[in-house]
């Protein structure tokens, strides 16, 4: 609620007196009795109902409330009393005029969740730290009127220090939750804060003593408690959750592979699958441990590290299991979305993917691969307004920044594309997946120049990758060497773009461009049946298949590619 007075506004939410548009500093209690005598305006509030409003069961002086008043007076610079009025032995009125206005619904509170400290005896805490923040920040993002930046994006900020507080500016949020947690032995000691960034002012603090099996309960309780700070109504948690761990050493399972698969590499991926076969052995089927077991299994196929499909069939059985547990699990049609776009089988991928963002709307990962999905369907303007809620909630994660520019590409505005691909490249330098989709974005726009420098980068920094080979090939057939195309297309390349969306598309490129009409054909073919069904993209804005356009072949293909594409807002299963 937004309260109007004179030249001020007060915002509930955002717990902020403002003038002019620049925040008025105001501590909390003091900010509390204002509130109270806003809402009850133009009538007299007694001392004793101010006191019990603000302050309830604690005990304190009548000099507390004077020194509110005191200090709101002189915020909103009532130094004659005339907006609020001693009324003797009666008690205060404020007699200003006062509108109401409900905040709008995009005009969401939002708040940073730090990654929290290890200060543990023996530092061997961290996955315990990592662990709390991840589980409080997927906890809070259940709540639809608060705006929670994401964990990939929050995590960054590990160990930034006194940055957080420029980063958090920039990245516009209203409050930060911050504070540290202690092992020792198998106890735990968590200290938690939750301060408003412009003032400082701390709303609410807090301090946990329990062991591992009480972690998912100090989550709990810690949104609870921020919800309620922020005049947030919370949904009431069902009493036996579905994928509640109770045992310390499930729990110990479960973060330790957090902490592991999060580490992108194919050991962690190993470390994480034993420790979850150590829960799961613990404490049998657990849609908790089996989502993340699942998740585990899927990163195979993200990083490249699956090419006989094995770790997706593992992944597909741990969500089997998973809606034996629970047949409405979110986070099992997040994890059977995600299976199926990674093994080439986007049409499939879609029904799960919307069903898991009705239930959580805020899922970075759902909101990325839908948004991708939407992108290769032609659905541009679905595309954008899920990258712009992406971007919203994870604005630190750099492959992010590319979304809005992959849209440009598939309507032809190459020159617009080109802010978003560099972004993503200068907040992550070293990735090969940035650097090729820079120079591909280059090509594009047909800066064979700076292009060729990237190239050079690709192949001394990632020699013999699948990128390095498509961004090679796309380069020598947008400069005319078809034979030079040609030869850095090789049968692995081949062969790893069978079920994969971007090489199977990319591989269409570099062949129409090198002049092999028919190959190219094939592909494309390929790449439709995945589920890349972009009409426009194909019929009129790609110019590397311009050569394919005039073969009876195409045609053919393009008949089918527009009746699917047209059908797709008729289907309400599509949205």
């Amino acid at each position: 609620m937004i309260y109007r007075f004179g030249d001020f506004a007060v915002d509930t939410l955002r717990a902020e007196v403002r003038l002019a548009g620049k925040t008025v500093p105001l501590r909390r209690q003091s900010f509390d009795v204002l509130v109270y005598l806003l809402h009850r305006s133009q009538r007299i509030v007694s001392k004793d109902e101010l006191l019990d409003a603000v302050w309830g069961n604690k005990v304190v002086t009548d000099g507390s409330l004077k020194h509110c008043l005191m200090e709101i007076r002189a915020a909103i610079g009532d130094r004659e009393r005339k907006v609020i009025r001693t009324v003797a032995r009666r008690g205060y009125i404020l007699e200003a005029p006062v509108t109401k206005e409900s905040v709008a619904a995009d005009k969401k509170v939002s708040i940073l969740v730090v990654p929290i400290d290890d200060h543990s005896v023996n530092d061997d805490g961290e996955y315990i730290a990592d662990g709390l923040t991840e589980e409080i920040i997927t906890e809070l993002s259940k709540v639809r009127s608060l705006r929670v930046i994401a964990r990939a994006s929050a995590m960054r900020l590990k160990g930034a220090g006194n940055a957080v507080q420029d980063v958090a500016k920039g990245l516009g949020v209203d409050f930060i939750l911050d504070g540290s947690v202690r092992k020792s032995g198998d106890n735990l000691r968590v200290i938690l804060q939750l301060s408003r960034l412009n003032s400082g002012d701390v709303r609410w603090s807090g301090r946990f003593n329990g062991t591992l099996a009480d972690l998912f309960e100090i989550q709990d309780e810690v949104a609870q408690s921020v919800a309620r700070e922020l005049a947030i109504r919370l949904g009431a948690r069902e009493p036996a959750e579905v994928g509640e761990l109770e045992d310390p050493r499930a729990v110990e399972s479960y973060l330790r592979a957090r902490y592991e698969t999060l580490k992108f590499s194919e050991d962690g991926l190993q470390q994480a699958e034993r420790h979850l076969l150590n829960g799961l052995h613990v404490v049998g089927p657990n849609a908790r441990l089996l989502g993340a077991l699942g998740h585990a299994y899927a990163k195979y196929g993200e990083l490249g590290l699956d090419p006989a499909g094995a770790f997706m069939a593992k992944a597909a059985e741990c969500a089997d299991k998973i809606f034996e547990l629970d047949p409405h699990s979110s986070p099992g049609y997040l994890l059977i979305g995600m299976v199926r776009f990674f093994s080439g089988d986007l049409r499939a991928a879609r029904v799960p993917l919307e069903r898991s963002l009705d239930t959580n709307p805020t899922d970075p990962d759902a909101l990325a691969t839908l948004g991708y999905l939407c992108a290769l369907s032609g659905q541009n303007e679905r595309a954008s307004q899920l990258f712009d809620e992406l971007l919203d909630v994870d604005p630190l994660t750099p492959l992010n920044h590319c979304m809005p520019g992959f849209v440009a590409l598939m309507e032809g505005r190459c020159s617009d594309a080109l802010p978003h691909y560099k972004r993503f490249l200068e907040l992550d330098p070293k990735n090969a997946f940035a650097i090729w989709t820079w120079n591909y974005v280059l090509l594009r726009n047909g800066r064979v120049d700076e292009a060729s420098e990237v190239v050079r980068k690709l192949n001394t920094d990632h020699a013999g990758s699948a990128l390095t080979q498509l961004g090679t090939a796309l380069f020598h057939g947008v400069c005319g060497e078809p034979e030079a195309a040609k030869e850095a297309v090789t049968d692995e390349l081949r062969a790893a773009a069978r079920n994969t969306e971007l090489l199977s598309r990319e591989l269409t490129h570099c062949l129409a461009l090198a002049g092999e009409t028919e190959e190219a054909l094939g592909w494309l073919e390929n790449t439709v049946r995945i589920g890349n069904i972009n009409y426009p993209f194909w019929s009129r804005h790609n110019k590397w298949v311009a050569c394919l356009r005039d073969d009876a072949r195409f045609d053919a293909l393009m008949i089918d590619v527009k009746r699917e594409w047209t059908s797709i807002d008729s289907n309400p299963d599509t949205r």
